[in-house]
């Protein structure tokens, strides 16, 4: 009887260091041959926040906009002719690569030191301004986000884990000034019903949501004083070093040829912005 619990004892230990070796088999085949993989599959998984123009879900699932195009283009380039899009907010999306829950990041996720501690980045493909929408005539006379710092009374939406939160906490704005947005079409409602003062959002991005709602009692500040031009990337789990310097190889590819320019300023991006501009510019070493 004591022999039988052991033999089935040896024989659940096996099995289980068995398991957990076929386990971690699959995970370092996942960090290294990422690249092949999708090729294999034929598609890739991106993360997008629905932020035209940046990136845009089309009514059919379609991913579109600026950053998945341009991502489309040179995946295409690389053996994967598909992307399959999640949307996810932008201060998830860095999770979701660390837990390759997507295979990349396409949706104008601005490169930044702090994030660059996490996750690795391709070379620019999209750069831009800032920007605020407000009421018309500007009444509270906001041209920078030290404006709203200074001003306790004034309360500005943006939404959580976009540059434009820590663009706010960096130059005096305190955390409860700022209402964080589900979507920044909600966002915007929240300023035309007098919720808040200030939508902070990317220059592009807050243009063409003014454009479509056609709402004559706001109007767009832009640029904001005293804040960088924003620079994204297409970003990458840590580990997939190689399937981004294939990335940054073709991407390279696509800019030469003109073909990023005819992508990118339709848009309203400029392509000239981007080529003056480096990774390392942003994230030295990244």
């Amino acid at each position: 009887m004591t022999i039988t619990k052991l033999e089935k004892c040896s024989r659940a230990i096996a099995l289980t260091l068995f398991t957990a070796g076929l386990t971690m088999g699959a995970v370092s085949k996942v960090s290294a041959g990422t690249l092949d993989d999708l090729r294999e599959q034929g598609y890739a998984t991106v993360a997008v926040a629905n932020e035209p123009p940046y990136s845009d879900i089309k009514g059919d699932g379609y991913v579109s906009g600026a950053a998945p195009d341009v991502a489309r283009a040179v995946m295409k380039k690389l053996g994967v002719p598909e992307l399959r899009a999640k949307v996810v907010g932008y201060g998830a999306m860095i999770p979701a690569l660390m837990a390759r829950r997507v295979d990349m990041a396409t949706s104008g996720l601005y490169i930044k030191p702090k994030r660059c501690e996490s996750i690795i980045y391709s070379e620019p493909d999209l750069c831009g301004a800032e920007a605020f929408a407000v009421k018309k005539g500007n009444p509270l006379n906001i041209l920078t986000y030290e404006d709203i710092g200074n001003n306790k009374n004034v309360t500005m939406t943006t939404c959580a884990g976009c540059a434009e939160e820590a663009y706010a906490l960096e130059r005096g704005v305190s955390k409860d000034q700022i209402k964080i947005m589900t979507d920044p079409p909600s966002g915007m409602k929240m300023l035309q019903q007098g919720r808040v003062d200030v939508f902070a959002l990317s220059g592009l991005g807050t243009a063409d949501l003014l454009k479509k709602m056609n709402d004559p009692s706001l109007e767009i500040v832009m640029p904001v004083t005293g804040v960088p031009m924003g620079c994204a990337g297409a970003a990458f789990n840590s580990d997939d070093t190689a399937f981004r310097a294939a990335y940054d190889e073709a991407l390279a590819e696509l800019k030469a040829s003109g073909e990023f320019a005819a992508i990118v300023e339709p848009y309203g991006f400029s392509a000239a912005a981007t080529l003056a501009v480096k990774r390392d510019d942003f994230c030295p070493g990244n």
